[in-house]
């Protein structure tokens, strides 16, 4: 199970190499007010609606994923990937769609992991989303060196990936995961 609290592709000309490109350029210098935050960062026009979040939600479930809504009752738990049975669950702890749009993102994001069989980023990537991580959301960062350090990465692309605009997202996950049935457990069913 995995808890709340890949991103760059192939073709070098995509929406999401774009995104991955302008990480690497926020990353190699400090904040400015000349910088644009992630999605979800103080700043951010990228806000998530609530029609962001049912086109997530419709992807997951097509995909073999239900998605529920629960009172988790663990102080700090916002929401959880459950890998055997595919489920995630988004907590009762969220105050505006921006809050359940991270948590849904992040934990799509476990289900990314598991359709591709491991990280869904470059290596050579990695260090830039870590620098941009901790630049524009700090807090993140800090929670994120609290996990085990064989959990960290993904954590990494989770907490990455629930920061980009929906509709990059929505791409990343049809990329990783389509649409259509897939079982929990093998991902190539």
């Amino acid at each position: 199970m995995t808890c709340h609290g890949s991103l760059p592709l192939s073709e070098p000309a995509s929406l999401p190499a774009l995104l991955i490109m302008l990480a690497l350029l926020l990353a190699l210098r400090a904040p400015s007010a000349q910088a644009q935050p992630l999605a979800g960062s103080a700043g951010s026009s990228s806000a998530a609606t609530w029609a962001d979040i049912d086109a997530l939600r419709t992807l997951l479930e097509a995909s073999g994923s239900p998605v529920l809504q629960k009172d988790c009752g663990r102080r700090g738990l916002q929401g959880l990937y459950h890998q055997p049975s595919g489920t995630i669950v988004v907590c009762r702890v969220h105050r505006d769609p921006q809050g359940v749009w991270n948590t849904l993102a992040h934990e799509a994001t476990h289900r990314m992991q598991a359709c591709a069989g491991g990280p869904i980023s470059r290596p050579g990537l990695r260090q830039a989303m870590a620098r941009t991580l901790a630049a524009w959301a700090p807090q993140e960062w800090r929670s994120l060196q609290a996990y085990p350090r064989g959990q960290q990465l993904a954590e990494l692309e989770a907490r990455y990936t629930a920061r980009l605009p929906p509709v990059q997202v929505l791409q990343l996950f049809r990329r990783y995961c389509g649409a259509g049935p897939r079982s929990p457990l093998r991902p190539d069913a």
